[in-house]
């Protein structure tokens, strides 16, 4: 594989690692949201990483294609419900649906997100250090 091929899976990885922070840090803001445009209370949102397609060329080389985010879902566990009746949201009994937001499970995503992208930036500074003494070599 080239090495220009390992900068470019290691800069796949981290779009898709920055990607999936901006989701986590959507459904942390949102834990609290009652109401969405759809009436429900805000929904937890999940990134499906996929390795990234390979071109033609790759394909005959064996080499890897990076990773991708291929969708958000929205996850479609229950709601939690909380007895609030002073809630403007609560229903005739008192209760009120929240997100199905756990901001504990979302930090500790946040932390692997942010693991996986510091492992991705190291992994880049190593394919520009090799570059820059290969280069070096040439002169």
């Amino acid at each position: 594989m080239p090495i220009c091929g390992s900068l470019d899976i290691a800069g796949s990885a981290l779009t898709a690692e920055r990607q999936r922070t901006d989701i986590i840090m959507q459904n942390i803001a949102n834990a609290k949201t009652t109401v969405t445009e759809t009436g429900e209370p805000y929904r937890r949102k999940q990134v499906v990483l996929q390795e990234r397609p390979l071109s033609f060329g790759d394909e005959l080389k064996k080499a890897s294609g990076g990773v991708r985010i291929t969708q958000v879902v929205e996850n479609q566990s229950d709601f939690r419900s909380v007895y609030d009746p002073t809630h403007p949201q609560a229903d005739e009994n008192g209760y009120v649906l929240y997100p199905n937001v756990d901001t504990t499970e979302e930090m500790i995503d946040l932390m692997a997100a942010s693991n996986a992208y510091e492992a991705n930036l190291t992994a880049l500074s190593v394919v520009k250090a090799t570059i820059a003494k290969t280069l070096e070599m040439k002169k």
